[in-house]
């Protein structure tokens, strides 16, 4: 699901910059401050958990591959703006240290994997959770992946549109490539390791927990 550096033009992710940079000094400034102390152990463990699920690739029907996200947990527990900072820290090692994504684009793939997919599915968890119990949760991280997934498709669509020098794919193929494998596979498996991590901390009653 991650952008590539060179897909995408400085006319997108000049943009995506200035959106993300004042939200990542929001979330910094409300969430790395003392109140946070007692939270940050278990913020610092599922952190790196989102690390290493995103770094699994989940065979899909083609011959290619995709990946969980794994912040949406992240969200439900702390708040969309503390997931946002904390994928932004996962996208940014994974950009420096082992080649997935890029810096250029990291406010973009931030922007999409960070924030507009566990912001819904922080939404859609907060409406359903007391009817639903568990199932909130499912549903919840299920449509954080589709929105994720749509989020990079539309830029992907849009550099099509605006240079499509630097990408070439009709916006139908790549939200084609991208949604499928996330509607039937991803969504599903991040729907079940959300419940479970969910179901595991709170036995544990671990203090700090939102």
């Amino acid at each position: 699901m991650h952008v590539p550096d060179g897909f995408l033009s400085p006319a997108i992710t000049l943009p995506a910059y200035a959106v993300a940079a004042p939200l990542w000094a929001l979330a910094a400034r409300r969430h790395l401050g003392r109140d946070a102390a007692d939270a940050l152990p278990v913020v610092g463990a599922l952190t790196a958990l989102a690390f290493v699920v995103q770094t699994i690739a989940i065979p899909v029907p083609g011959g290619t591959s995709t990946h969980l996200v794994g912040v949406t947990l992240l969200a439900i527990l702390y708040g969309p703006l503390l997931a946002f900072l904390c994928e932004s820290l996962v996208l940014l090692l994974q950009a420096l240290f082992f080649g997935a994504g890029g810096v250029t684009v990291l406010a973009v793939n931030a922007l999409a994997m960070g924030l507009l997919g566990p912001l819904a599915g922080w939404a859609v968890h907060r409406l359903l959770r007391r009817r639903a119990g568990r199932a909130a949760a499912f549903l919840g991280a299920w449509v954080s992946m589709q929105v994720a997934a749509g989020a990079v498709a539309l830029v992907l669509g849009l550099q099509h549109r605006v240079a499509p020098e630097y990408f070439p794919v009709p916006f139908a193929v790549s939200a084609t490539a991208l949604l499928a494998p996330s509607l039937a596979v991803t969504g599903l498996v991040e729907g079940l390791y959300t419940v479970l991590a969910l179901a595991l901390l709170r036995r544990a009653d671990l203090r700090g927990l939102a």
